[in-house]
Parts: C-alpha cells; sequence; structure tokens
C-alpha cells in the first residue's frame, strides 16, 4: 500500500504522522511532499495532490488541514484515509483565516467543505486539542470511526501505535 500524507498548515513534510508511518512502512511506500497552503488555491492544491495516485492499493494520511484534503482525496478516489485532528472548515478556523490566506482560497474552503461522513474515514481526535479544542462532534459528523486519544493538536501519544492498528483494519477490510 502506498500512503499519501499531508501536513497541517504551518506544518512540515517530515511531520509526526510521516516518522510514524516510516516506522511502520517502506519509506518508498511513503510520499509526503511540503505543501504551499498560502500561495495555491485549494482546488489547485487538490489537482496537484491527486496526481500523486497512481494505483488502487492508496491510503491517505492527513493532519489538521491536511486532514481536510485528505478526505477530499479519500472521497475522490474511495480509498481510506486516516485523519489526525482533521480541520473540518478551514475557513471557520482562526489560525487560518488570520493568517493572510488569500480571501478566495477561504471561499473555496467553505464552497469544498462537506457536511456527510466518509465512510472510508477513519479519525483520530486528541483529547487536548488547543487549535481544535472541541472538535470530536465535528470529527463524528465526517468519519464513521473516531477515536479520542491522549495528545495535544500535533502530537497525539503514541501515533505511530494508533496509526499501525488503523492500517491493519484497512488492510483487512480491502480483503
Amino acid at each position: 500500500m502506498k500512503i499519501l500524507n499531508l501536513h497541517g498548515f504551518m506544518g512540515e513534510a517530515d511531520n509526526k504522522n510521516y516518522k510514524a508511518l516510516r516506522g511502520l512502512i517502506s519509506p518508498e511506500d511513503i510520499i509526503s511532499p511540503q505543501l504551499k497552503y498560502m500561495e495555491i488555491s485549494p482546488s489547485e492544491l487538490l489537482e496537484q495532490l491527486s496526481a500523486y495516485v497512481d494505483a488502487d492499493d492508496f491510503a491517505f494520511v492527513g493532519q489538521s488541514l491536511g486532514g481536510w484534503y485528505a478526505d477530499k482525496l479519500s472521497r475522490k478516489f474511495k480509498r481510506p484515509c486516516i485523519l489526525t485532528n482533521p480541520c473540518y472548515f478551514p475557513h471557520e478556523l482562526e489560525l487560518i483565516a488570520a493568517s493572510g490566506i488569500p480571501a478566495d482560497f477561504s471561499e473555496q474552503y467553505r464552497a469544498m467543505s462537506v457536511h456527510d461522513k466518509n465512510e472510508l474515514a477513519y479519525t483520530l481526535c486528541s483529547d487536548g486539542d488547543t487549535v481544535l479544542s472541541d472538535n470530536y462532534p465535528n470529527c463524528e459528523k465526517l468519519s464513521e470511526q473516531v477515536i479520542r486519544v491522549h495528545g495535544s493538536h500535533s502530537t497525539i501519544e503514541n501515533v505511530g501505535e494508533h496509526i499501525s492498528k488503523l492500517l491493519a483494519e484497512i488492510q483487512s477490510n480491502s480483503r
């Protein structure tokens, strides 16, 4: 299985999810690009990310805003995704709104945000998230399977163990 790992708004390609994935699968099977959220519109970035998907045996992992994109890709390609503290409505998040992001990007986030569950989404939602506080109800709106975990927004305790269990479940469900 190949994985497209997507970091959060102010994050890095070498984020904690990427490091956890490297301990679980071959690094050759992980694509983790540095994303330019401030420079590339959501629709264009989604198109660029779609170009990475070159096989049926693909899954998406996304942290925060990267989770928003992972959810979109999961729906588009009908492949599973693992979301860690996903940003449900990016246009409503103060961190993004106050960043100086172009207004048309915020409008695209608003227009492209979904209001239904993704049956292929597995979500880890931190109990100590201060960026997306009280995010659990949004995670339940987005994902069929939500697991409350300990940690902060970008640091989930034992994230590798959680991702490992979810990857095993994804692989057993795809058989």
